[in-house]
């Protein structure tokens, strides 16, 4: 029973984690109609925002929360909001999660140029050295500021989103901005507080998990998010009651599954000669949030990406005539024949690897240009 209570505890605290990022993801969705790839890299970004005026400045912790999650992260947030988004309303939803996905990227390559990865950035949690006794565990104040950040962000979130006139305003741009603007709302500013809100979540979820942590790391920050989609897609981006459940349902099966499964790799005798099984459950853990994804889009009700309201798209592709690919081929294909021949080894491997690059580019043509499905799994296959 004790060992029980203990990794309950360390799954609700890993559920308040992934709660805390889910609910901005579903905030801005909600509120823009726009699925957030990059909600994990602005929560990385904020992280290491928050280390610098923290550790590398000195700032005491309050101001610099208040620095990074109340001025820098909303502005941030704002400003795409407004530089990016902004123009692509009436749009496709491919067009949108494209760009998406450009912002994480753009974010991440901005984060190794400021912050160079292999430098050591110890980050200790909030109040480093404490801890509550629990009787059979002892809760850091880290921790404990992790499930309590999540309860007042639930709170916070659904009386802003039903109890406000800001909230019902944010709900109503991406259902049908027109209307209101009729009735006296501003679309582009609820739009803009929501990703300014969105924006700070994620700083805050960042900002926890690496304190969870104690050091700074540019990939499992980013991918934070890809934790929370399960989470999310579990309220149906939509519900923040059910994001939460979600989000504790994935933090316990963390836990139970460290506490309960042997996930090592047995190795048995046989013949004098050991011999280990092809497969081991080692890696299940850091799979679960992935697995959970899986099975809720597999068996919960087919959930359709709204487009801020539009019927129709803005955006025309015209498909390119036969005639005109078959034409470039010849081009390209003696371009490369001399290139093999006239470059040293070096550039030759180097231009195989482009036109390699360029293939798996090219899978996403028929994929998404012509048939208009979303994939983000070229390279994966």
């Amino acid at each position: 029973m004790e060992q029980f209570l203990t990794f309950t505890i360390a799954g609700v605290v890993t559920a308040a984690l992934y709660a805390v990022a889910a609910s901005g993801l579903v905030l801005t969705y909600t509120t823009s109609g726009v699925f957030n790839f990059a909600h994990g890299a602005f929560g990385m970004f904020a992280a290491f925002a928050y280390w610098q005026v923290r550790q590398d400045w000195g700032v005491p912790a309050p101001i610099a929360l208040a620095l990074v999650l109340l001025l820098g992260a909303p502005i941030f947030g704002a400003v795409v909001e407004r530089v990016v988004l902004r123009g692509l309303r009436g749009t496709s939803e491919v067009i949108r999660l494209i760009v998406s996905v450009s912002l994480l990227f753009g974010v991440y390559q901005a984060a190794v140029l400021i912050f160079p990865p292999g430098v050591g950035r110890r980050m200790p949690g909030f109040f480093d050295g404490r801890a509550i006794d629990l009787g059979v565990v002892n809760l850091t104040w880290h921790d404990a500021a992790t499930v309590l950040a999540a309860l007042v962000t639930a709170v916070v979130l659904r009386v802003l989103l039903f109890r406000t006139r800001l909230g019902v305003s944010m709900r109503g741009v991406v259902d049908d901005p027109d209307l209101l603007r009729l009735a006296g709302g501003r679309p582009d500013r609820a739009a803009m507080y929501s990703w300014s809100i969105g924006t700070a979540l994620a700083g805050l979820a960042g900002i926890l998990l690496a304190g969870s942590q104690g050091s700074l790391s540019h990939i499992p920050l980013t991918l934070l998010v890809v934790n929370a989609y399960a989470a999310a897609l579990f309220g149906r981006l939509k519900s923040l009651t059910l994001t939460f459940v979600g989000a504790l349902v994935i933090g316990l099966a963390e836990a139970y599954a460290i506490g309960y499964l042997d996930l090592s790799r047995p190795v048995t005798s046989f013949a004098g000669r050991s011999i280990a099984p092809p497969l081991s459950l080692a890696g299940i853990r850091p799979a679960i949030p992935v697995i959970a994804l899986f099975i809720v889009l597999l068996f919960l009700p087919p959930l359709r990406l709204r487009a801020g309201g539009q019927l129709h798209s803005r955006e025309e592709i015209p498909s390119p005539p036969v005639r005109r690919w078959l034409i470039a081929v010849v081009p390209v294909g003696l371009l490369c024949l001399a290139a093999g021949s006239l470059l040293p080894a070096l550039r030759t491997f180097q231009l195989g690897q482009g036109l390699a690059l360029g293939i798996v580019m090219l899978s996403l043509v028929p994929l998404i240009g012509y048939a208009g499905q979303i994939s983000l799994a070229p390279m994966a296959f």
